[in-house]
């Protein structure tokens, strides 16, 4: 699944832009991810990509909600690879 394998390019990408503080590339990656992250109701994710998409500048704020989006995906990458595995063995 590709979102499984975007997974930690999203995590660098968000802590770089974090550190940049780049709001607009950051809204980028936003719009990027925000299909499968809906698609697959990520818990917790779809709420902060809505936040950040309407935050206008870079905040304390949006640097929490930046580190919890990529808690989230570090939290879910090992479960969702699991399932995976899974389904493959199910199906093979």
């Amino acid at each position: 699944m590709l979102f499984i394998s975007s997974l930690d390019e999203y995590i660098i990408e968000l802590a770089t832009l974090q550190q940049q503080k780049n709001l607009p590339e950051l809204k980028k990656v936003i719009h990027k991810m925000k299909p499968s992250v809906m698609n697959l109701e990520v818990k917790g994710a779809a709420e902060i990509i809505k936040s950040l998409n309407s935050t206008t500048s870079w905040s304390n704020d949006t640097d929490r909600r930046v580190s919890q989006l990529s808690e989230i995906f570090a939290a879910i990458k090992p479960l969702m690879e699991k399932d995976l595995t899974l389904l493959n063995t199910e199906e093979g």
